[in-house]
C-alpha cells in the first residue's frame, strides 16, 4: 500500500500540501466503493485534488464550491462534514494527519468560502489533552 509521502515523491507534491482522507460519503463528488474510500488529496491556491490510483479516479473539487462544513466526532474519529454544490462531502483522517500543516492549510483554503463550524471538536481532537477531551 502506498504511503502519502511516496505519492508526494512519484507526483512531485509538497508534503506540507498534501493530505490523506478518508471518505466515509462522497455524494457523487468523490467515487466510492461499499464503505469508507481512501484518497491522496494536494491542497492547490483553489482546490484539493484527489487522487485514488485503485479506482483511477483524479478529481478536482474546487473551494468555492464549499458551501457548508463542520466538525464532527464519530466512532472515535474527527470527520469533516461538508456539504459541496448542494450534496453531502464526509472524510476523516488520522490524528496526526488532522494536526499536519496540510490540515491547516486545508481548513484555511475553506475557510475562505465557508465558516467551518465545530472548531471546539477540531481543537479538543488535536490538542495536548486529546485523551481527556475523548473520554470526558
Amino acid at each position: 500500500m502506498k504511503t502519502l509521502k511516496k505519492f508526494c515523491q512519484e507526483n512531485g507534491i509538497d508534503f506540507d500540501r498534501a493530505f490523506d482522507l478518508v471518505l466515509g460519503e462522497g455524494g457523487g463528488i468523490l467515487p466510492q466503493k461499499i464503505g469508507m474510500q481512501g484518497y491522496f488529496a494536494e491542497i492547490t491556491d483553489k482546490s484539493l485534488i484527489c487522487t485514488n490510483e485503485v479506482l483511477n479516479v483524479k478529481r478536482e473539487i474546487l473551494f468555492a464550491s464549499f458551501q457548508t462544513a463542520e466538525f464532527g466526532i464519530g466512532n472515535g474519529l474527527l470527520w469533516l462534514q461538508c456539504t459541496v454544490e448542494r450534496r453531502p462531502f464526509v472524510f476523516c483522517s488520522a490524528r496526526k494527519n488532522w494536526k499536519s500543516p496540510a490540515a491547516k492549510l486545508l481548513l484555511k483554503k475553506i475557510g475562505e468560502h465557508v465558516k467551518i463550524q465545530g472548531m471546539k471538536e477540531y481543537d479538543g481532537y488535536t490538542g495536548s489533552k486529546f485523551l481527556f477531551y475523548m473520554f470526558k
